[in-house]
C-alpha cells in the first residue's frame, strides 16, 4: 500500500511538473508573438532580424563643420513673406549627397504634400540608409512626420525628446535644426523634436514652455530621455551623445560665447538631459521666471535639493556655438524668487503649469505646439 502511494505521488509529481513546462513554452511562444508583431515597423516589414544599435555609432566624426547660413523653416505657409533669407523646402528637406531632394510642399495644416526629384544615382532607400542626414525620405515612406526619426538598420539604445522652448527666432531655429538633426541621426538615437512657441504678447516665459513640452510630449511620444534645448545653441561635436544617465546630464559645458569655459558650478542652462522620472520629482521649471534668466538657477535648486547631482561630459567633447540673436532684457524681479526657490519648488511648477494649447502643427522635421498664457490672468 505504501509502495503505491509512493508511485502515485510519483506519477502526480511528474505530471503536474508536465504541465507546468507546457504552460511556460506556451507563455514563450505567446510573448515571442507579441515580440514579432510589436517589431514591425510601419510599412509592414518586420524588425525581428535587427540588431542593437551600437553604443557609440560608427558615423561620429567628432567636431564638426557647423552649417551657418541663414534660413527660416517654410511651415508651407510663409511664403516671401520674409526676403533675402533661403527658404527651405517644406521644412528643409535636404539629403547629404545632394542627390534626393524634397521638391514641393502644398497646404496650410502643416501635412507635407512630399515629392521626390534627382534620384539619378542614388534611390530613395540608399539616401535613407546613410543614417547620416535627415533628409524626410524616411517619413514619407512610413508616414512618419513631427519630426520623429529612428535608424532602419537598427534597433535605437535611445528614445529622445528634445523640447525647444521657442518664440520669433524663425532663422535661429532652422539653423539649429540644420546642425542638430545630423548629429542625433550620426547617434543612432530615436528622436522626436517638439517646438513649443509662446503665442501670447505677454514677456517670454521659458520654464512654462519647456514644462508643456513635456507634458504634451508624453502624450505623443514614448521617450526615456528628455532634453530641453535652447533654440540658439549649435552642437559643434557628434561625440557629445545626446542620452541621459542616472544622474540630470548637462551637455552644454563649453560654449564659443564664455571662451569653452563652465560659467559656474551650478550652471545648467542650455541643453539640460532628465530621465522622465527626474523631472517629475524635481516638479519640472518654475512658472514664475518672465523674461530672460533665471528659470535655470532655479532649476539647479531643484536638483540639489531633491538628492540628485548635476553631471557633464567632458569640456572638451562638450562644445556649442551660440547663434548671434538679439538678447532680451534681463527680468528684474529674479533674483527675488531664486532666494526662495527651495521654499517654492513643491507648489510651483510641473504639476500646476496654467496654459492653453492654441494648435498643433506636425512637420516634418518637427511638431510645433503654439501655446497661450496670459500672465493678468494667473
Amino acid at each position: 500500500m505504501v509502495r503505491c502511494k509512493r508511485t502515485y505521488l510519483r506519477v502526480a509529481a511528474v505530471c503536474v511538473g508536465a504541465l507546468y513546462l507546457i504552460y511556460i513554452f506556451g507563455m514563450l511562444e505567446k510573448t515571442s508573438r507579441i515580440v514579432r508583431t510589436d517589431a514591425k515597423d510601419l510599412n509592414g516589414t518586420s524588425n525581428t532580424s535587427l540588431h542593437i544599435c551600437p553604443m557609440f555609432s560608427p558615423y561620429l566624426k567628432g567636431l564638426r563643420k557647423l552649417n551657418l547660413d541663414s534660413c527660416v523653416m517654410d511651415e508651407c505657409k510663409i511664403g516671401d513673406k520674409l526676403r533675402n533669407i533661403a527658404l527651405e523646402n517644406c521644412n528643409m528637406g535636404y539629403c547629404s549627397n545632394l542627390d534626393c531632394k524634397i521638391a514641393s510642399c502644398s497646404g496650410e495644416t502643416g501635412s507635407p504634400s512630399v515629392t521626390y526629384t534627382n534620384q539619378s544615382k542614388h534611390n530613395i532607400t540608399e539616401c535613407e540608409e546613410t543614417d547620416i542626414s535627415f533628409s524626410g525620405h524616411h517619413h514619407a515612406l512610413l508616414g512618419q512626420f513631427g519630426g520623429h526619426w529612428k535608424p532602419s538598420h537598427c534597433q535605437p539604445l535611445r528614445r529622445i525628446a528634445i523640447i525647444i522652448p521657442f518664440r520669433d527666432r524663425h532663422e535661429n531655429l532652422c539653423v539649429l535644426l540644420k546642425n542638430l538633426i545630423p548629429v542625433l541621426t550620426a547617434q543612432l538615437n530615436e528622436f522626436r523634436i517638439f517646438v513649443v512657441e509662446q503665442v501670447d504678447e505677454s514677456s517670454f516665459n521659458k520654464g512654462r514652455l519647456m514644462n508643456i513640452g513635456f507634458l504634451e510630449a508624453t502624450k505623443m511620444f514614448n521617450f526615456d530621455c528628455v532634453i530641453f534645448h535652447d533654440v540658439d545653441l549649435l552642437p559643434e561635436n557628434d561625440q557629445n551623445i545626446y542620452q541621459c544617465t542616472d544622474q540630470p546630464r548637462h551637455l552644454s559645458v563649453a560654449v564659443d560665447t564664455h571662451n569653452y569655459k563652465l560659467m559656474y558650478q551650478y550652471l545648467v542652462g542650455g541643453v539640460l538631459a532628465f530621465r522622465p522620472r527626474h523631472f517629475r520629482l524635481v516638479n519640472g521649471y518654475s512658472n514664475e521666471f518672465w523674461g530672460w534668466g533665471g528659470e535655470d538657477d532655479d532649476m539647479a535648486v531643484r536638483i540639489v535639493y531633491s538628492g540628485l547631482k548635476i553631471t557633464r561630459p567632458s569640456a572638451e567633447t562638450a562644445r556649442y556655438t551660440m547663434a548671434y540673436h538679439t538678447r532680451s532684457k534681463k527680468w528684474a524681479k529674479r533674483y527675488i524668487l531664486l532666494r526662495k526657490s527651495k521654499e517654492r519648488m513643491r507648489t510651483d511648477g510641473l504639476r500646476n503649469v496654467p496654459y492653453h494649447i492654441v494648435s498643433v502643427h506636425l512637420y516634418t522635421f518637427y511638431t510645433k505646439f503654439e501655446v497661450l498664457f496670459n500672465r493678468s490672468k494667473y
